[in-house]
Order: C-alpha cells, then structure tokens, then sequence
C-alpha cells in the first residue's frame, strides 16, 4: 500500500473514531458526596459514570456522548440551590438526576431554581409530600411517599398485632413529615406511639436514643432516619433479639446496616420498597441491571435496592434524552418526561404527564435474612 493510501486509510478511521459521538450532552448531580450520605452517595456516584462509560462505549444517546457532572452539597440545604445554580450555569446540564434530602429538594423548590432554568429532576431519595407540591414542576419523582411507606409499614405491624410503636426521626423538615404520616398511621391502624425519639441531622452517637427506646417497651420501633442514622442506632441497639419488630424506610441498605452492627442485631429487620426485587428474573428492568453489574463497567456496585433505584432513574433520564433527539435540551427532555405516560421500562410501569409527577406508587416490604439478604 502506498504511503497515500495508508494516510487517507487512517485519516478515514480517525474520521470514523470522531463521529462515533456527534455531540456532548451533559446530565449532572448535586447530593452528598460528603457527609451522612457519604457512603450511599458515593457507590451511586460510580455505578452512575460506569453505566455511562458503558453506554458511550455502545455509541452514546442519538449518537452523542452523555458526560455525568457531579457536585457536592454535604448534604447541607443552604448549599444545594446555589450548587445547581452553577452546575446549570457551568456545565449547561440538560437534566440532574438522583438528588437526595428533603430539606435540600425543598431549598431548591423555595428558590425556584429550577422551574426558573426550566431544568427537569429525575428521582429524588425523598418520599416527602413537602417536595411533591406547587413549585416542584420540574421533578419528576419516582418513588411512592414516606407516607405510603409508612402506612404499608403501619398496617403490616397492625395485622400482626404490634400495638405499641416507639419512632426515631430526624430532627428537622423531613422528621416533621414524617411525624405527621405517623399520626395518621396511628389514628387509622389504632396504635399507641409510647416514645418519639429525635436526632440531630449528622449524629453519630446514638446510645441515649437507643437507651431510651428500649425502655419505652415498644413491641415494634419505626427508624425514620437516614441511612447513616439508622446504621448507628443499630449499633447501638442492645436489646435482646426479638424484643421489638423494627421496620426502616427504603432507602437504608441491609448491607449498612450489616457493616454497622452485625448480622446477629439486623436480622428480621423489616425495610420498605419502593421499586421492585433488583434480583427478580422475572422483570426485564432487574435482568439489565444484573447483567450491567457482571461487567467490568459496573465497578464493584453491589445489587441492592438503593442502587437499583439509582439505576431505575438513570434509565428513565437516558430514555428521556433520547426521546428528546439529536440534540436535546432541558426543555426538550421535560417534555420527554412529560410524554411518559403508561410507559414501560423494562417492563416496570411509569407514568407522567402534562400534571402529574409522581411517576410510580411501587410499594413492598422486604426482611433483613442470613447474610443481609432481603426476602420479599
């Protein structure tokens, strides 16, 4: 081959290389890298770019190449709106996805960030009703309410004639809702609450709530915290095993807890679910991310609820900017979301449209087994 044939046979492939991606589209993150919600945030975090690395190395979304820009609010509400102010502004992100706190979801929706770019969220790690009313457009959430879950939780301690009810709740906007649920629960499944027991958003030391639940004598404990307070109240929790029924909300991890307090202390443990078995064969949405996490791209994520629901609303994003063509923009990709009605990914139904953002009211219960397995 002559040395012209060979320049414009390689200039060829590097043309080739270089429209494998037209574009760039960025979607972005603002939660707690640091912080309480450091451990959770962080395996999302590489489970999220590893999807990403995976889909960009099939060709991308429409052709272009989808980049994750990330920013860390420490979980700390006075930082989250002026940390999506920039990410919008810098980054020109057409989406976020997979933000958490219902205090800092509620600073963005009082500063109307969002509504103002026009910039749509996808999943939010809060079942609050405080972030699901006027001001909350442009969130699109994924996951049924504290309040659902606490009423499946509610009935389910009913029906086994759990009367008695001791609850620990963080002490600030989430903790209020969450009191709120609880005194309906009450009141419609005829149970006494014999002690609320608060903490401060970041305590590590549980030993004085625990001390004092367990001496409420409850015959089952609500632990209404974050993942981090739920897993040091547990390794605080002395009780003789079966004393109390404890259930949890959904977003704490057996695998948490186990790392904090043994097996021994969280077996039996009853934590609500918000989407479906991520290790059922019979969803097709569960088979694809069993199969992501066999491969290299997965890095290390472990097959748990949480991370699923990571997953769950990243592919909803994807679908959304590719329904939104080749060249999507925030607008553009709303109006994706908005068109999902009776959808299907993978099988596990969402539905929004043109009024409604509450896209899935999926609820189950699943108990903390051998090896922190959940059985559902």
């Amino acid at each position: 081959m002559s040395i012209i044939k060979r320049t414009l046979s390689a200039l060829s492939i590097v043309a080739a290389l270089g429209c494998a991606h037209a574009g760039e589209v960025k979607i972005g993150t603002v939660s707690g890298l640091t912080g309480p919600l450091a451990t959770t945030t962080a395996e999302l975090m590489a489970m999220s770019q590893g999807y990403l690395e995976m889909v960009n190395a099939q060709g991308g979304i429409n052709g272009n190449k989808i980049t994750l820009a990330i920013r860390d609010d420490q979980y700390d509400p006075r930082k989250t709106p002026g940390l999506v102010e920039e990410i919008i502004a810098q980054d020109n992100v057409v989406a976020l996805v997979n933000s958490a706190g219902t205090a800092n979801t509620g600073a963005m929706i009082k500063t109307g960030v969002l509504n103002r770019h026009k910039v749509p969220l996808v999943g939010v790690f809060s079942g609050s009703e405080a972030i699901r009313g006027p001001g909350s457009e442009q969130i699109f959430h994924t996951r049924a309410t504290y309040h659902d879950e606490i009423m499946k939780m509610a009935r389910v301690a009913s029906t086994l004639g759990l009367k008695n009810i001791a609850v620990l709740y963080q002490d600030d906007a989430f903790g209020a809702g969450i009191n709120q649920s609880i005194e309906k629960a009450a009141h419609e499944n005829h149970f006494n609450v014999v002690l609320k027991s608060p903490y401060k958003p970041g305590e590590t030391d549980f030993g004085l709530q625990a001390k004092n639940i367990i001496g409420s004598h409850p015959q089952a404990i609500f632990l209404m915290g974050v993942p981090d307070a739920v897993a040091h109240f547990m390794k605080a929790y002395d009780a003789p095993s079966g004393a109390s029924q404890i259930y949890t909300l959904s977003f704490v991890t057996p695998d948490g807890l186990l790392a904090a307090a043994g097996e021994q202390r969280i077996r039996g443990i009853g934590i609500t679910q918000v989407v479906p078995n991520p290790n059922s064969s019979a969803l097709a949405l569960s088979k694809d991310f069993q199969a992501f996490l066999k491969t290299p791209y997965a890095k290390g994520t472990k097959s748990n609820p949480l991370n699923f629901e990571g997953y769950v609303n990243l592919r909803l994003l994807l679908e959304a900017v590719r329904l939104a063509g080749a060249n999507p923009t925030a607008a553009s990709v709303t109006q994706s979301l908005k068109s999902m009605q009776n959808f299907r990914l993978g099988g596990f139904p969402i539905h929004f449209s043109e009024t409604n953002r509450r896209g899935s009211d999926f609820l189950d219960i699943a108990v903390v087994g051998r090896n922190a397995r959940l059985y559902y």
